[in-house]
């Protein structure tokens, strides 16, 4: 959620229309399911801000079961906060970090029954190595840190701070990279971001001390920040052109494709291509190689919502949501050749979608 969004969140009246469904009870069976919700996709709620609508819902993998606000259904209905920014996993737990109620649940992520909750301040993104947990605090005036806390505890371990904006994590190989880029913003409407630093740093797991600080070399800015292959993928964003970087994060060194007369956003990497969107609702595919071009997929149908805001390639399927923080969402789900599958309405703000 960049601060324009949260902005006009904050001043726009939001509704949540959508009603909670009962989902199915926790079954141990012979033939090892581990939960209701193996083998599906999450869908993250993110909200209207200050509104404490954060939520998380469920599509079956074969689209035929949609199932809303789970972790209230699981957790005695107990509301899961304010401003869900992001869900993350490691090995069978579920990481959802809750921006604006300074906190991050653990849940089963099979079962989506809380174990634990851990406080951070302003949590953004999350990454994991074997020992670690990485958490990016950004509250847009003062405090831009990386929290690094105990992976079986959850106490708090140290605290690494930037001049800059702490965004997004990814853990690559064994090195954690962080988007440490700065914005400052319009003061009116629409609150375009104005670039103000543009960087990438890569920490050291085993010291967790800075390794490298990599700056990038065009003049945007950093749209997304995703891991593949064993490399870390950077979208920058200009006025008229984008750029992908695919860094090395043990080197520092990296490799640069324009994408000339696209402004690209939402970079994911899947089956060893990259894929990305435009503001007009273009869906583009492009190898990892530097040298090769992007192809247009097919332009989304837009709805009444406002723009692209979750987008993710899960098994040969692209799932977009046409946002709305005034009301539902939509969720549309197209093949890979641009065929519209499924239609769903969701919750206020739907931001993403994983892979469970």
């Amino acid at each position: 959620m960049k601060i324009r969004k949260l902005l006009a969140g904050f001043f726009a009246a939001t509704l949540l229309l959508t009603t909670a469904c009962k989902d199915d009870e926790f079954i141990e069976t012979d033939g090892g399911i581990k939960g209701a919700y193996e083998g599906g996709i999450l869908v993250g709620i993110e909200g209207g801000f200050n509104k404490n609508q954060a939520e998380v819902s469920y599509l079956s993998a074969d689209q035929s079961t949609f199932l809303e606000n789970i972790f209230a259904t699981n957790n005695a209905n107990q509301p899961l906060g304010d401003v869900l920014q992001t869900i993350a996993f490691k090995d069978d737990k579920a990481f959802l970090v809750v921006n604006n109620s300074n906190k991050v649940d653990v849940v089963d992520r099979y079962s989506f029954k809380k174990t634990t909750t851990f406080q951070v301040e302003q949590p953004r993104g999350i990454a994991f190595t074997g020992n670690y947990v990485y958490v990016t605090t950004n509250d847009f005036f003062s405090k831009y840190e990386v929290n690094v806390y105990n992976a079986s505890t959850f106490a708090p371990v140290k605290k690494l701070s930037f001049n800059r904006y702490a965004e997004k994590i990814v853990n690559v190989g064994d090195q954690i990279v962080v988007q440490t880029d700065g914005s400052a913003y319009e003061n009116t409407p629409p609150y375009n971001e104005i670039p103000s630093g543009h960087t990438i740093t890569t920490i050291n797991p085993g010291t967790n001390t800075v390794d490298k600080t990599i700056t990038l070399t065009d003049n945007g800015i950093i749209s997304d920040l995703v891991s593949g292959n064993g490399y870390a993928y950077v979208l920058s964003t200009g006025n008229t052109d984008s750029y992908i970087y695919e860094i090395d994060a043990k080197s520092g060194t990296f490799t640069t494709s324009k994408l000339t007369g696209i402004r690209a956003s939402k970079l994911r990497f899947s089956d060893n291509k990259l894929y990305f969107a435009d503001p007009d609702g273009n869906i583009y595919s492009k190898a990892t190689a530097a040298a090769t071009t992007a192809t247009k997929l097919f332009k989304y149908t837009k709805t009444t919502g406002l723009y692209l805001y979750g987008f993710n390639i899960i098994d040969d399927k692209i799932y977009i949501s046409d946002v709305n923080f005034n009301g539902p969402s939509k969720i549309l789900i197209y093949s890979m050749q641009g065929t519209l599958t499924k239609t769903l309405s969701a919750g206020v703000g739907v931001n993403a979608f994983y892979k469970n």
